[in-house]
């Protein structure tokens, strides 16, 4: 989504550029590090593209970063505006629930939150809110351009705004936050295919890692899917996410994401849909004519939950 939005200036990229490299050269061996040293442990587990050397400077505006080519590896992005299948959608959540599992592990091995140790996290939410507002009311107008009929629909979301509501969840004791990727989308995700399947994953593009719950990242991706996906296979998928996000954690039952029951995450994830909405309307003024009705189903049945 990175190239496409409007609210960016050429200053904010080099932070996404720091950012990103310091993801591979410290966050990534730092999750592999949180495993029982009994434990042999695969790259794999992280599953990022392997990143040989990565540097910026602030100086010169500069960022390098040497990265495997995953296309010769047989991966592939899915070619857009193509939604996701239903192993596509599970092999991608199973991919966040590793990530987010093994920073929580991180800040309860090391008991320190992952903003105090790595303050290159963005914060868009927090020093972009007026920025986000003016790219939400374009999104916006295009959409009611595809739909003018929906006027109920449209007064709900017409001034929809769930900046503040991201920020507060960041804040709440009572919300458990990890390192979220933050722009999970169909475009950051490549697939490595057998026989027309979907075998393996990695998560790209890691320019905007941040402090997140861990419903954001599921919320934004589930936004860009067909409403199938989206209504009748969306419990199954959480389920696999909750299945993997336990399995990272491992035994240990006493505190954060471990008491995190599958419950919780679907009315977590039903609460915050509100924010994948959001995100997802920033980019509704170029949205394909042949996702439209799909995006508008999405968004009768989050306005049926009441909750926009």
């Amino acid at each position: 989504m990175m190239d496409t939005v409007d609210y960016m200036t050429a200053e904010d990229y080099l932070p996404l550029d720091i950012a990103e490299s310091k993801f591979y050269s410290v966050a990534v061996p730092d999750l592999l590090s949180v495993f029982p040293a009994t434990t042999k442990v695969s790259e794999d587990v992280v599953p990022v593209p392997k990143c040989y050397f990565a540097t910026s400077d602030q100086t010169s505006k500069m960022s390098v970063r040497v990265m495997d080519n995953l296309k010769t590896q047989g991966f592939s992005i899915k070619p857009f505006p193509q939604p996701l299948n239903l192993q596509e959608m599970k092999l991608a959540v199973g991919a966040l629930a590793r990530i987010h599992g093994l920073s929580h592990r991180l800040e309860l091995q090391s008991g320190v939150p992952l903003p105090d140790r790595y303050d290159w996290l963005l914060d868009f939410h927090l020093t972009k809110e007026e920025s986000y507002g003016v790219s939400y009311k374009e999104g916006f107008k295009g959409f009611a351009e595809a739909f003018p009929d929906e006027t109920d629909l449209l007064a709900c979301l017409e001034n929809l705004n769930t900046v503040p509501a991201v920020n507060e969840a960041v804040k709440d004791p009572s919300r458990v936050k990890v390192l979220s990727h933050a722009d999970c989308w169909n475009n950051n995700i490549m697939f490595k295919y057998e026989e027309d399947k979907a075998i393996d994953v990695k998560l790209v593009d890691w320019q905007t890692p941040s402090y997140l719950t861990p419903t954001y990242d599921l919320v934004v991706l589930f936004m860009f899917q067909s409403w199938d996906i989206f209504s009748n296979q969306r419990d199954a998928i959480l389920e696999h996410y909750h299945q993997e996000l336990q399995t990272t954690l491992g035994e240990n039952k006493s505190a954060g994401l471990h008491l995190y029951t599958l419950d919780q995450l679907k009315a977590d994830f039903r609460a915050d849909c509100a924010i994948g909405l959001f995100e997802r309307m920033l980019f509704a003024s170029v949205l394909p004519s042949s996702q439209q009705p799909e995006l508008l189903r999405i968004v009768q049945e989050v306005k049926d939950w009441g909750v926009i």
